[in-house]
């Protein structure tokens, strides 16, 4: 899609009718409404926005869980960790069959401390634990960085829930507590804030992702009604932080609707706090994306793997023979298999299958939203409910 084009169909009949500028948008919040305006010429014009629903189902779970997942290998990072398990792998059964085969003893030493310091545990060779300190060393490093990037990554997505919390309270208290007053020009403004809401959810997803500026399908036509990012601006949308850019344009929204009375003391103070928690929520996003586990923990952790793996097959051997083919590579693919699912999940913001759903989240607030602006005023009007089906039947 290009974005440089305006999306603007301009009609005109003959007869020095008005003319009518429709503005088309690919949101699924759709609406029309028309705003009297008056035109260069003197003419009273009409400027009708629609934006049609591009999206009409949601998406399924995908999280289901079954015996067969071992199968597939979406989600799995057997891709990221088959190189280097094939090749400790490898290397560990080269040194097996150089010790069964050619009896090389002087290569495997047998001392019971360094059997003990390079296998997998005391307990498999009954050997005094006291002296096992590699594997525990191992297991230490390897837990705490697989549970510092689960933080990571469930921190992530409960921030998410609360900034989903406030989207919806905020475009409730805008659709519902502001009276038009039947004005065109008001409605008007209550839906370009209502596409502001979406449109800060789906910034912040790019703006995590460290796609800058507004020139995105999925959000250049919600931001289209603001002069600054109408196609053809001058602005570098790139230098400016758009989530806040957008929070502002809200508060903007909430500070004209007060001068108008349109919005009463109560409801602008939701709508405030609700602007202040969804800046909260992208302050905290930062935080996530922008302090990640200090470097020198993923370093030593791989440090102390590639040590592990690679002493390995100069001491199982000794004691399991032929065996020992079998645990080093089972060995070999479920730590570097541990570790890598710590990489991922570190930054769960990006595409990765393990990653956070941002688009789904996205679109499913767009579905809601579009459910919100679609439905009929009087369908949720209270005068019109069926009082009768609580009457009890005599």
């Amino acid at each position: 899609m290009d974005m440089s084009t305006p999306p603007m169909r301009r009609q005109q009949s003959a007869g020095g009718t008005p003319r009518n500028y429709v503005l088309r948008g690919m949101s699924s919040l759709s609406f029309a409404t028309t705003v009297e305006n008056s035109n260069g010429n003197g003419n009273n014009g009409s400027f009708a926005i629609e934006t049609p629903d591009i999206r009409t189902e949601q998406e399924g779970n995908e999280f289901s869980e079954s015996w067969f997942n071992f199968l597939t290998l979406r989600g799995s990072v057997l891709s990221n960790v088959f190189l280097p398990a094939v090749f400790f792998s490898l290397w560990g059964a080269a040194w097996t069959c150089v010790y069964m085969l050619s009896g090389w003893l002087t290569l495997f030493p047998n001392s019971q401390a360094l059997i003990t310091v390079i296998s997998f545990g005391s307990a498999v060779f009954h050997i005094d634990p006291s002296v096992s300190f590699l594997p525990l060393v191992l297991a230490l490093i390897l837990g705490y960085r697989t549970n510092a990037a689960y933080d990571r990554y469930w921190e992530a997505r409960k921030v998410w829930s609360t900034l989903v919390s406030h989207s919806r309270n905020l475009s409730r208290a805008i659709w519902c507590s502001t009276n038009t007053q039947g004005n065109q020009q008001n409605e008007a403004e209550k839906l370009g804030a209502i596409n502001l809401i979406l449109a800060f959810a789906v910034s912040t997803k790019h703006y995590l992702r460290d796609q800058l500026g507004h020139q995105h399908e999925d959000l250049a036509h919600l931001l289209m009604h603001v002069p600054k990012f109408r196609p053809g601006s001058s602005l570098d949308s790139t230098t400016v932080n758009i989530p806040v850019e957008i929070a502002m344009l809200l508060t903007e929204y909430v500070r004209v609707a007060e001068e108008k009375k349109i919005i009463e003391a109560t409801p602008k103070t939701i709508m405030n706090n609700c602007i202040a928690g969804l800046l909260e929520c992208l302050s905290n996003f930062e935080r996530i994306r922008n302090t990640p586990i200090p470097l020198a923990y993923s370093i030593h952790l791989k440090h102390i793997l590639t040590l592990f793996m690679l002493a390995l097959p100069f001491q199982l051997p000794q004691i399991l023979g032929w065996l020992a083919i079998v645990v080093i590579v089972i060995a070999s693919f479920t730590l570097l298999g541990i570790e890598s699912i710590a990489n991922q999940i570190e930054q769960p913001f990006g595409y990765d299958p393990n990653d956070l759903r941002l688009d789904s989240f996205c679109n499913q607030l767009r579905v809601e939203l579009n459910m919100l602006t679609q439905a009929a005023i009087d369908a949720r009007d209270i005068a019109r409910w069926n009082l009768n089906v609580f009457v009890p039947n005599k």
